[in-house]
């Protein structure tokens, strides 16, 4: 039989949040290699068995005041198994842009999937050729034709740029307690919403959300998108 080269494929599971704030985000964990998926959800999930909460979903809007511990040893875990982890964030005022909220999401997410390959590949953290799969909360507001839209256009853009070197496979949607990586995306997401829309008094959620942005060296610098039409904020 004829050897076949493995699939190398990156997977990049992301959350979107504060569609009825000043800034619309969208998060993403950028896994780069298939094996890393399951050795950090592995990792997650034996960690998780042994915590006071073993059944229990990461959250950000569910962190009560006596979760602190948790949270700093569920990063902990975390940093622990990040060497082949990307967390990215992108993010756009509303009051910058006149697109219907639907379509704001839907390109934040379209400029993910385009900003972050190349990213990465400038970095030389990835080589080519390469896959990518995105499977984003099931709890977000694109429908199957918005994100069918979305992958056309993405991959069209790969196509433009890589040639068949770099090829999208799949955007899905995924159920987050099926998911431990999908609920990271939500803890970044939640943890960077904190930071831009909140303006009432601080509190603990405030100190938590600083703790994971430090934690996961989460830089937020205002920096302009080409094809986006308003400014945004992208780093990794």
């Amino acid at each position: 039989l004829e050897d076949v080269a493995p699939r190398k494929i990156i997977h990049v599971f992301a959350d979107e949040t504060g569609k009825t704030h000043n800034f619309v985000i969208v998060a993403a964990v950028w896994v780069l290699t298939g094996r890393a998926v399951f050795t950090v959800t592995q990792a997650i999930m034996e960690w998780k068995k042994a915590s006071l909460w073993p059944n229990r979903e990461v959250h950000f809007a569910r962190f009560g005041k006596m979760d602190f511990d948790f949270l700093k040893e569920y990063l902990g875990v975390i940093q622990k198994n990040r060497e082949f982890l990307s967390f990215k964030v992108i993010a756009v005022e509303r009051s910058r842009t006149k697109r219907k909220i639907e379509e704001v999401v839907e390109k934040l997410h379209e400029h993910m999937l385009i900003r972050g390959a190349e990213h990465e590949i400038e970095q030389g953290r990835i080589d080519l050729p390469r896959e990518i799969g995105m499977p984003i909360d099931e709890e977000q507001s694109l429908d199957s034709f918005a994100l069918s839209e979305m992958k056309r256009r993405v991959a069209s853009d790969f196509d433009r740029v890589y040639g068949d070197q770099l090829q999208l496979n799949d955007v899905r949607t995924a159920s987050s307690k099926n998911s431990p990586l999908v609920q990271l995306a939500d803890l970044i997401a939640g943890a960077v919403n904190r930071r831009l829309n909140h303006t009432a008094e601080k509190n603990y959620k405030d100190e938590m959300a600083e703790w994971i942005v430090h934690t996961l060296d989460i830089a937020l610098d205002e920096e302009g998108i080409p094809g986006l039409d308003v400014s945004a904020l992208f780093r990794v």
